[in-house]
């Protein structure tokens, strides 16, 4: 689709050679160009155009021509190494996209960015298009250009690792530590601790892997170590896992102290059923060394070299030039509440479940066999184990999600914002977008988006609409509308009717697991409206334990 222009061999291998004779102080970048679009563009449009991409005169590019429009896109994609001398030099080396007419070559307009705000900012673009020097707009070009740091040796220390039971008492055995990312030759380092009988291993003891902050931190997936305890046969006693992102300092040296639970899958003896409960706890230390010293934000556009929006990766990273202020942290799906089919509950909601009859595992079963929506695609961490989840992506964004996009209600779609990396839904009703999302409203309740973009409630059997959301009651509640449209609360219990609002003055926590109960509920109701099976246990040939899924029983 594009054809370099060959520039970079040579210059590519000065340049190296340059950063060696400096003292080795190179840093090395992943770089990707992708999804070039011009808008509003000058051009004759008898004639067709082109773009010219150089990085820093490092790399050069040129894409297909293809006739100018309101919104001229090519499909163009490439990806390099680029190495800088050091991250101050990033000031003075700049990335320019040039537009040019094919028949004469002559110049439509073009646009720089220098590549300390690409490093440091969002990976999105929107640069304006000049014939000349501050002459007038030509047009405007878009892009994304993920440049991320790269460390060859990024090492993971661990330390004071102890394994208990859930009564304190020592975890014996021995301890196999791996992770789900991949040291510089393309293999995944696997450590073997020897047996303990008092369940400590003091250290130090490290993995070193090639990669970059955003992948060691970003989710979905959650990168992790993985830690296995085995017994002295050699069989599986226990596994637990610590995400990167929650035990992590990018100061290097610094301790982080971690505590996960040591989970064990009791299917693999025929008494307990297929079932993984929690059995005891590891502790202990992590440190990391020769950590990148920078990373892209999450989301955020960069135009003309001011950023809007998006989020810093982590705290203490330098931030771009282009921002007014210091941008938010970033937060993943998972650290948020959003609505959709969640495995991991507290203890106290899995109670509330289980008395509700709803058996949560067997519906993560069931949904692993349900088909997704068009153009999206379902993944599973790796690296994991026992601790896998499921994630999922959208190609046309180039994102992931942990919201699950199943189940939406007519003329309803989930998306994913290229340059936010946010979950919205789109309403094809009316082409409008909405950040809430509209699934698991009780029964006879809708919900729209007016053409201004707000969230609206439709219910059907007053053919009434509000604002007021009636999601998120107690179990035994619900909300309905009079004739003047007015909510009131029916106690399914007593059968008495309140104008009081049930969730009104009550704590964020009860609130919280409210919701999450009624979601779940939600989802039960779907998977059986879309499934006819229903789990039961059944013996293969072999005489082997095997889960057969029969949801209509």
């Amino acid at each position: 689709i594009a054809a370099s222009l060959c520039l970079e061999r040579a210059a590519s291998a000065a340049m190296t050679a340059a950063v060696g004779r400096r003292g080795g102080s190179a840093r090395n970048f992943k770089v990707c160009l992708h999804d070039f679009e011009c808008q509003g563009l000058t051009a004759d449009a008898r004639s067709e155009v082109y773009l010219h991409v150089d990085f820093a005169g490092v790399r050069a590019f040129r894409t297909d021509a293809a006739k100018p429009a309101e919104e001229t896109r090519w499909s163009f994609r490439a990806g390099f190494e680029y190495i800088a001398g050091s991250t101050e030099k990033l000031s003075g080396q700049e990335l320019v996209v040039r537009c040019l007419s094919l028949a004469d070559n002559k110049l439509v307009g073009e646009a720089a960015v220098d590549l300390e705000t690409v490093a440091y900012g969002p990976d999105c673009f929107r640069l304006t298009l000049h014939d000349r020097e501050h002459g007038p707009p030509t047009g405007f070009v878009k892009f994304g250009c993920v440049m991320r740091m790269r460390s060859p040796d990024l090492t993971v220390i661990c330390t004071d690792l102890r394994t208990t039971t859930q009564e304190g008492a020592a975890l014996p055995g021995r301890l196999h530590i791996s992770g789900s990312l991949e040291d510089a030759g393309g293999k995944a380092s696997v450590l073997s601790l020897p047996h303990s009988t008092d369940g400590f291993w003091m250290g130090p003891c490290s993995l070193a892997f090639d990669t970059t902050l955003a992948d060691l931190l970003r989710a979905p997936p959650c990168e992790c170590l993985r830690f296995v305890v085995l017994d002295q046969e050699g069989m599986s006693a226990g596994e637990a896992s610590v995400e990167f992102r929650s035990a992590f300092s990018i100061s290097p040296g610094t301790e982080v102290q971690f505590r996960t639970p040591v989970m064990y899958d009791f299917s693999v003896d025929q008494r307990y059923g297929a079932e993984i409960k929690q059995i005891g706890e590891l502790e202990g230390v992590l440190r990391y060394q020769n950590l990148p010293v920078c990373a892209q934000m999450v989301g955020g556009l960069c135009v003309d070299g001011h950023i809007e929006e998006g989020y810093m990766l982590i705290e203490a990273l330098p931030c771009p030039r282009g921002v007014s202020q210091p941008p938010p942290i970033w937060k993943d799906d998972s650290e948020q509440q959003h609505f959709g089919f969640v495995l991991c509950v507290s203890p106290q909601l899995l109670e509330e479940l289980e008395a509700s009859g709803i058996d949560v595992k067997q519906l993560d079963t069931a949904l692993d066999q349900l088909e997704l929506p068009m153009h999206w695609e379902m993944r599973q961490e790796r690296g994991r184990g026992l601790l896998a989840r499921r994630y999922f992506s959208d190609p046309r964004a180039r994102r992931t999600t942990w919201v699950d996009p199943r189940f939406m209600p007519e003329h309803w779609e989930q998306r994913v914002d290229s340059e936010m990396g946010r979950v919205y839904f789109q309403y094809h009703a009316n082409k409008t977008t909405t950040y809430v999302d509209p699934r698991g409203c009780p029964s006879g309740w809708e919900m729209r988006v007016s053409k201004n973009g707000g969230a609206y409630f439709v219910h059907a059997p007053s053919m009434q609409t509000t604002f007021s959301d009636p999601r998120g009651m107690p179990s035994h509640i619900e909300g309905a509308l009079d004739s003047q449209a007015r909510m009131f609360f029916k106690d399914n219990n007593t059968k008495a009717t309140s104008w009081k609002d049930p969730r009104e003055g009550q704590p964020e926590s009860l609130l919280a697991m409210w919701r999450q109960m009624e979601s779940l509920r939600w989802w039960s109701d779907q998977v059986l409206q879309n499934t006819d099976l229903s789990v039961s246990r059944v013996h293969d040939d072999r005489g082997e334990i095997r889960r057969q899924m029969d949801l209509s029983g």
